[in-house]
C-alpha cells in the first residue's frame, strides 16, 4: 500500500518506527558504482500539486484601431470647410478695408472740391457786391475828364454832369466807371500800388452805401464826346479782339506755332491747318510756289509776266523769269532758273519750318519743282489764251464735280455702315458685299440744263442708281436709310439733308463690283446683258461670291425674289430714258432715298 504525505499526516501511526531486517555483510568490498549525476529537480508534493496555481495569462497587446475611409473623408471635408471659411473671411476683410479707404478718399476729395467752390463763390460774390455798390449809384451821372498828358499819369476825379443827386467822394481811389454804349466791363483807372491794396481790402470787407435813384441828366458836351468817340473805339477794339485778322500772322505767333507744330511733327503727327485762313507752308509744293513768286517779284499768280526770250541773260540779282513755252528740260534758260530756285530755297529753308527736312532732298525737290512749273505754265496759258482758259475751267469743274459726287457717296456709305451695325438682323457676312463704294448711287446737282434751271437753283439732288441692283438690295438700302434718318431726327438739326428725286439710271454699261452676292443682282438685268454679251455669265461668275450658311426661306425682311424685281429705273432704259417725265419725290420716301 502506497503512502503519501497526506495519508501520513492523517494517520497517527505513520511515524512509528518499524523493525527492519538485518542485511548480511559481504566479505568482499563493494565496488563503487559510478552513478550518473542528476540535475536538481525541485520536488513537487501532492499538496502543492493539489493547490491549483493560477494560469499564466499572456500579456494583452492593444493594437491601434485602424480608422475607416469614411471618417478620414469627413475630417478632410471639415478641414477644407474651415480653410475656405477662413480665406473668405480674410478676403472680405481686405475688401471692406479697401472700400473704407476708397470712401474716405472720395469724401476727402469731395470736401476739398466743395471748399474750393465755396472759396471761388465767395470771391465772385465779393467782386459782384463791390461792383454793384460803387458803379451802380454813379452810372450815367459821372463824366470822366482826362488830362492832356500822353501817359495819363494824373487823372481827375469824376465830376457830376448834372447836380441831381450829390454823391460824396470819400474813398481815396477812383471807382471803375461805366460809359453809355460801352461794354459791360468797367474802365479801370490807373491805380497806384497802395490804392490797389486798399481796393482789395475794401473788396474783402464790403461797405454798405446808400443807393440813389437812377436819374438821366441833361446832355452835356462832355457826355457827347464820351458817347461819340469812346463807344466806337470800344466796339472796334472788342471786334478786333473777337475777330482775328486772317491776312497775316505776327512773327511771335508764327514762331510759337512753328515750335508747337515742329514738336508735333517730331512725334510723327501730321500738321494740319488751323482754319481756311491759315497760310502757312506745310508742304514742299506750297513752299516752292511761294518761293518762286518771291524770286519773280510777285505777290500772287493772278498776273504772270510774259515769257522770257531764250538766250537773253539774267543777272544774279534780277527777278527770275521763265520761258513758258518750254519745260525745264527743253530750255537751257529754264534749267538755270530751276537750279537758282532750288539753291535759294535750300539756303532759306529756315523760313519753312513746317516742311519736313526730308522733303529738301535733291530728288524730292526736282520732282516738286517740275510739278509746280507745270501748274505755272497752265496758269500762264489760261491768262493769255481764252480757249485754253475755257478748257482748263471745264477740266477744273469736272474735277470738282467728281470730287463732290465721290464725297457724297462716301458719306452715304459711312451712314449706312453705321446703321447696319445697329441692326442685328443684318450682321451676317452675306450683307458685307452690299456696303461697297461702287454699290452706292450718285447724287447729282448739275442737271439744270437738262430738266430746268429751277430744280438746280432749288438745291434738289437727283439720284441715279445702277441697273444691276436688285429689288432686295434697294430695299436693304431703304431700311438702312430709314434707320439713319430716324436717329438723325432725334439730334439737333444742322442744315439737314437736301431733297432727292429719283432720276434715270447711270449712263453706260456698269458691272457690279467684286465681292457682291447673287441676291444683289437683278435677274432681268442678267438676262438683258447675256443677250448682248455671250460671255457675260463667265465674267459675272468671277465677281459674285455667295457665303454659305444663310437661309433666305426664313428671312423675309427684304421681300421675295422674282423675275420682275429689277430696279424701277429699268423702265427708263426700256422707254428711251424719257427725262422730261421725271416725277419729283420728296426725301420722305425710303424707296426713293434708297436709290442713292
Amino acid at each position: 500500500m502506497s503512502t503519501s504525505e497526506l495519508s501520513n499526516a492523517l494517520n497517527p501511526y505513520a511515524n512509528q518506527p518499524r523493525p527492519r531486517p538485518e542485511i548480511a555483510a559481504y566479505s568482499t568490498e563493494p565496488v563503487p558504482v559510478a552513478q550518473q549525476q542528476h540535475h536538481y529537480v525541485p520536488h513537487r508534493s501532492e499538496l502543492e500539486l493539489a493547490v491549483s496555481e493560477p494560469l499564466a495569462t499572456a500579456p494583452v497587446v492593444i493594437r491601434p484601431k485602424q480608422p475607416t475611409s469614411g471618417s478620414v473623408q469627413a475630417v478632410q471635408e471639415l478641414l477644407r470647410i474651415v480653410a475656405v471659411t477662413r480665406e473668405s473671411q480674410e478676403i472680405e476683410r481686405k475688401r471692406r478695408l479697401a472700400w473704407e479707404q476708397e470712401q474716405e478718399a472720395k469724401f476727402t476729395q469731395r470736401q476739398a472740391e466743395m471748399e474750393r467752390q465755396m472759396f471761388e463763390l465767395r470771391q465772385e460774390i465779393s467782386k459782384l457786391r463791390s461792383a454793384s455798390l460803387h458803379p451802380a449809384s454813379t452810372s450815367g451821372l459821372l463824366t470822366p475828364q482826362y488830362s492832356n498828358s500822353p501817359a495819363l499819369a494824373v487823372q481827375r476825379p469824376p465830376q457830376l454832369a448834372s447836380p441831381v443827386s450829390p454823391i460824396s467822394h470819400s474813398s481815396s481811389y477812383s471807382h471803375p466807371m461805366f460809359l453809355q454804349g460801352s461794354s459791360t466791363q468797367p474802365i479801370q483807372s490807373h491805380l497806384a500800388p497802395h490804392d490797389q491794396q486798399q481796393q482789395q481790402f475794401e473788396q474783402s470787407t464790403p461797405v454798405v452805401e446808400p443807393t440813389f435813384p437812377s436819374v438821366t441828366p441833361a446832355p452835356s458836351p462832355h457826355l457827347s464826346y464820351a458817347h461819340s468817340s469812346q463807344p466806337h473805339e470800344t466796339l472796334a477794339s472788342s471786334a478786333n479782339l473777337r475777330k482775328r485778322p486772317s491776312s497775316q500772322l505776327t512773327s511771335d505767333e508764327e514762331e510759337g506755332g512753328n515750335s508747337s507744330d515742329s514738336s508735333l511733327s517730331n512725334h510723327g503727327r501730321p500738321i494740319r491747318r488751323r482754319s481756311g485762313h491759315d497760310k502757312r507752308c506745310l508742304t514742299i509744293h506750297h513752299a516752292l510756289r511761294a518761293h518762286i513768286l518771291r524770286l519773280m517779284g510777285l505777290e500772287t499768280d493772278k498776273n504772270l509776266p510774259d515769257s522770257h526770250k531764250e538766250g537773253v541773260p539774267i543777272g544774279p540779282h534780277d527777278p527770275v523769269r521763265f520761258v513758258w513755252d518750254k519745260t525745264a528740260k527743253q530750255s537751257a534758260h529754264n534749267f538755270r532758273m530751276k537750279a537758282r530756285v532750288l539753291a535759294d530755297i535750300k539756303s532759306h529753308r529756315k523760313q519753312y519750318k513746317h516742311v519736313p527736312d526730308k522733303d529738301f532732298g535733291k530728288k524730292t525737290l526736282d520732282t516738286a519743282f517740275d510739278q509746280t512749273f507745270v501748274t505755272f505754265r497752265q496758269k500762264f496759258k489760261a491768262q493769255r489764251d481764252i480757249v485754253f482758259a475755257e478748257a482748263n475751267k471745264r477740266r477744273e469743274d469736272a474735277k470738282a464735280q467728281k470730287a463732290r459726287h465721290l464725297s457724297r457717296r462716301k458719306t452715304k456709305l459711312s451712314n449706312r455702315a453705321e446703321a447696319r451695325m445697329k441692326n442685328p438682323q443684318f450682321e451676317h457676312v452675306i450683307f458685307d458685299g452690299a456696303l461697297q463704294l461702287e454699290c452706292m448711287s450718285s447724287d447729282e446737282s448739275d442737271f439744270g440744263d437738262e430738266v430746268g434751271s429751277s430744280i438746280r437753283s432749288s438745291g434738289i439732288l437727283r439720284t441715279r442708281g445702277c441697273l444691276w441692283r436688285s429689288k432686295r438690295l434697294v430695299t436693304f438700302f431703304g431700311i438702312l436709310d430709314d434707320e439713319e434718318r430716324t436717329e438723325a431726327s432725334s439730334k439737333p438739326k444742322r442744315g439737314g439733308k437736301r431733297e432727292r428725286l429719283s432720276g434715270p439710271p447711270k449712263d453706260g454699261f456698269h458691272l457690279p463690283p467684286e465681292g457682291v452676292a447673287s441676291w444683289m443682282i437683278s435677274r432681268r438685268w442678267v438676262k438683258a446683258s447675256h443677250a448682248r454679251f455671250p460671255d457675260f455669265p463667265d465674267t459675272l461668275m468671277r465677281l459674285v461670291q455667295d457665303p454659305p450658311g444663310f437661309d433666305w426661306d426664313h428671312f423675309d425682311f427684304l421681300g421675295e425674289e422674282s423675275e420682275d424685281s429689277a430696279d424701277e429705273s429699268q423702265t427708263y432704259n426700256n422707254h428711251g430714258l424719257q427725262q422730261n417725265s421725271v416725277v419729283h419725290h420728296t426725301s420722305t420716301s425710303s424707296l426713293n432715298f434708297a436709290l442713292i
